[in-house]
């Protein structure tokens, strides 16, 4: 490809000849297209850019998990295989959250075929390499987990999404292909299956007297 031919802005060097422009400083849409192409300098600041996110995401969704690394991996292997697919290069952020989500929706449904959604085969949550700084968050922590094993997979990750991770309603109906009525349906009732649950968890009905307070 000649100069003229570039899609990368081009900038001055010091010694008077002409460099590429830092990969870093591209738009999403950009990087995109350049990871379309195969550009591995692209899907790395991609990487560096949304691979928080989209852990928090799968995070938020499993619970305390070994395998999530892994998880995130298969997002950006999927992105990387898909990206010339990606129709919106600007709402990279969007389309990455909703693989996260179908990623974390496939494990969960998996993990119910099995009889091991969260939990270990003995049924003890194993330690998490970051937990919360307290004993009752913790408890509190793998309280709200054993009650979102009970939830529809839909039903949990609406929940995890809007009140855990905290996106916005937009963000959450995108990454879930639902209508809004149905997002505030399925919160309805995952906030009241958890507030029955509540009632037998101690220490989940510490964490949902907080919750209320935030939200009130």
């Amino acid at each position: 490809m000649s100069r003229a031919q570039s899609p990368y802005p081009r900038a001055e060097s010091k010694a008077g000849g002409v460099t590429r422009f830092p990969t870093s400083r591209l738009g999403d849409a950009e990087l995109v297209e350049a990871a379309a192409r195969g550009d591995s300098e692209a899907v790395s600041v991609v990487w560096q850019r949304y691979s928080g996110l989209v852990r928090a995401v799968i995070r938020g969704a499993l619970g305390v998990d070994f395998a999530i690394e892994d998880l995130v991996q298969e997002v950006f292997i999927g992105f990387l295989k898909g990206a010339r697919n990606v129709t919106d290069g600007s709402a990279l952020r969007s389309y990455l959250t909703g693989v996260a989500v179908r990623t974390a929706a496939l494990e969960l449904r998996r993990r119910k075929v099995r009889r091991w959604v969260t939990l270990t085969p003995t049924g003890v949550l194993p330690d998490a390499p970051s937990p919360p700084g307290d004993a009752e968050s913790r408890e509190a922590l793998r309280a709200l987990y054993r009650v979102l094993d009970g939830l529809g997979t839909r039903r949990r990750l609406a929940f995890v999404l809007r009140h855990v991770q905290g996106l916005d309603m937009a963000d959450v109906v995108a990454a879930l292909d639902i209508s809004e009525s149905t997002l505030r349906r399925e919160l309805s009732r995952a906030r009241q299956q958890i507030a029955r649950a509540g009632r037998r968890e101690p220490a989940l009905r510490r964490y949902l007297a907080r919750f209320e307070e935030g939200n009130s």
